[in-house]
């Protein structure tokens, strides 16, 4: 019995003394060569006040100095960053950045939401010369200029637009003249008519050359500025009626039917034109437009109402006619009213 127990003592002790700690190799033991104190982050990036995901946005780790990009969803997740106070800031072109403040323990996973402000994007401008011709006092001079602005907020985002004239100044300066643009719901577009008292030589030839800008805000402060882009021509010559007219000597004015052939003599210039023909009644003093037609080719020199088969006539009474020269930019120059009677 003793002999037998002595065995048993002894195969135990030699069991025991070849037994070894168990590899430490797994990455999760904190006791382990391998271990890695990380955690993971994940995320979504929405546009602010939108709730709608924002794809290909750039969340950055400050301290780890990786990034990732956000999918279509919106979302997006590190897998390895170091535990402890995280600076994750997401950004994305013509967005304001944001940033978020997280602290990271070993082996979790944080939340993390951005949303962030788009700034105005202005993707569309234009400014167009205008010359009206009048007898007195001299003729009229005025540029109308547009904008299309949205915001990825939306449009009641927007806080205000503005046209912006760069010009050298004293010296080897810049200067800069601003003006506030209007919105229209009836064209959806910032509007301006600037005329040429508004600039600082009285002319709107002034504008030729000079750099144009487009300049929006939101009500967050976001700031964008549109394409720079410039005056194309400013239309001096223009087209002059001939009949029906008034009498230059005996200011006897023309007498015609109610379908008149307008005739003019063309302007003298170079570039591609179309017309635009308006006639006006005349009640008390006041021009009142009964008829328009567009885009009529530069090779015509006369023209008869109403240039249809619509049948319509002009009913007895006082009118005047115009004609404006249109360029293939949009620029125009109108010539004086003529005034005729219809019998």
């Amino acid at each position: 019995m003793n002999k037998y127990c002595c065995h048993v003592f002894v195969l135990s002790i030699g069991l025991l003394s070849g037994c070894h700690d168990a590899p430490r190799d797994n990455p999760l033991d904190p006791q382990s060569p391998q271990f890695q104190s990380t955690a993971k982050v994940s995320g979504t990036v929405t546009i602010l006040n939108q709730n709608t995901p924002l794809s290909s946005a750039t969340v950055t780790s400050i301290e780890d100095g990786i990034r990732t990009l956000t999918n279509s969803y919106g979302t997006f997740s590190f897998d390895h960053l170091t535990v402890g106070p995280q600076t994750l800031v997401c950004t994305k072109e013509n967005y304001s950045p944001d940033t978020q403040h997280v602290v990271l323990r070993s082996q979790s996973i944080g939340q993390v939401h951005f949303s962030l402000n788009g700034a105005p994007n202005v993707f569309s401008q234009n400014i167009y010369t205008r010359k009206i011709d009048q007898y007195y006092p001299s003729p009229q001079y005025f540029v109308d200029v547009s904008a299309a602005v949205t915001d990825p907020n939306g449009i009641t985002d927007i806080d205000s637009v503005w046209f912006m004239v760069t010009f050298p100044s004293v010296g080897s300066t810049l200067d800069t003249l601003i003006f506030p643009l209007n919105y229209s719901v009836a064209t959806r577009l910032f509007q301006l008519t600037l005329f040429k008292y508004d600039l600082p030589t009285n002319t709107i030839q002034w504008l030729v050359n000079k750099r144009l800008q487009i300049r929006s805000r939101d009500i967050h402060s976001a700031i964008n500025y549109g394409d720079p882009f410039y005056v194309s021509r400013v239309i001096e010559n223009t087209a002059n009626p001939t009949y029906p007219a008034t009498n230059v000597i005996t200011s006897i004015k023309d007498t015609t039917g109610p379908t008149p052939q307008l005739r003019w003599s063309p302007p003298d210039v170079t570039f591609p034109y179309t017309y635009s023909l308006t006639i006006s009644e005349t009640i008390s003093g006041v021009h009142n437009d009964v008829w328009s037609y567009s885009h009529l080719g530069s090779i015509y020199n006369e023209f008869q109402y109403p240039g249809d088969n619509s049948g319509r006539v002009l009913a007895p009474g006082e009118y005047v006619w115009t004609i404006t020269v249109v360029d293939d930019f949009g620029n125009y120059s109108r010539s004086k009213e003529a005034s005729f009677v219809v019998k």
